[in-house]
């Protein structure tokens, strides 16, 4: 019932803010970024997420299991592999992605910017998690399922990411050997790592929980900007992708931060 809920509800806001996307926003120039447009389109992003995460099941998967179960507790292994992540996390986001970033002096608007990062770690996480979901409810063997999870999850990192995130939503916050070196430092280790932690323990909730550390670092370290903020942003630098789509590139000119 509760999941028949969140896809409508994720249904109606989805199609309400392309409704008002497409009347107010549209052919706005990509060369052109305004925080009220970049939250729309990120909630779209959200929405379609969530839709996603509910109707696959995997959001009643979720709900029907503890966040954590009591033999887990008492097991070395899992505690080991919970560090590891944990501490994988923080250094891969909340330090080394954090160095990389490039700002050009926004300023922080922390309260909106860990409830974005919350948000946004929510609803990807649930995303990644329910391809994940749906592999495990085939009867391949957990290595097998492992390996087409991990190639899924990192086809729909590279295109929700280069294609539209970097795009058309986060303000430019990177240069071109900046994402080189978040893609194989952070991104692909990440991913290796946690849907690794859950073909393993299957704890569905803490899976989600790695993707909301991962992205309020994300979020607060490029200082995105809240709806009502004001000023001249810069947006993201493109290039043509495949089939002429823009792709992010990242800013030349390493100078400013």
């Amino acid at each position: 019932m509760y999941s028949t809920i969140h896809a409508l509800l994720s249904a109606t806001l989805g199609i309400s803010l392309t409704i008002v996307y497409f009347s107010k926003y549209r052919g706005t120039p990509v060369n052109v970024w305004k925080p009220q447009i970049a939250w729309t389109r990120a909630f779209i992003y959200f929405s379609t997420c969530n839709f996603i995460f509910a109707i696959s099941g995997t959001l009643d998967t979720l709900l029907s299991q503890p966040i954590v179960r009591i033999e887990q507790l008492t097991n070395p292994f899992w505690l080991l592999y919970l560090i590891v992540c944990l501490l994988y996390i923080f250094n891969a986001y909340w330090i080394l992605w954090s160095r990389m970033t490039l700002t050009f002096d926004r300023q922080y608007y922390l309260f909106m910017e860990i409830l974005f990062g919350i948000i946004w770690g929510i609803s990807t996480g649930g995303f990644l998690l329910s391809l994940y979901h749906l592999w495990a409810l085939t009867d391949l063997a957990p290595w097998m399922i492992y390996i087409l999870s991990y190639i899924s999850l990192g086809i729909c990192q590279y295109f929700t990411h280069d294609y539209f995130w970097d795009v058309y939503v986060s303000p430019e916050h990177d240069t071109p050997r900046s994402i080189f070196i978040k893609t194989l430092v952070c991104h692909i280790p990440n991913v290796a790592l946690t849907v690794g932690f859950l073909i393993i323990w299957e704890n569905y909730a803490i899976f989600i929980l790695f993707f909301i550390l991962a992205l309020m670092a994300a979020t607060i370290f490029q200082k995105f900007p809240a709806p009502w903020a004001k000023g001249e942003f810069h947006a993201p630098m493109v290039k043509s992708g495949i089939f002429g789509f823009y792709r992010g590139a990242g800013y030349k000119d390493e100078s400013r931060n």
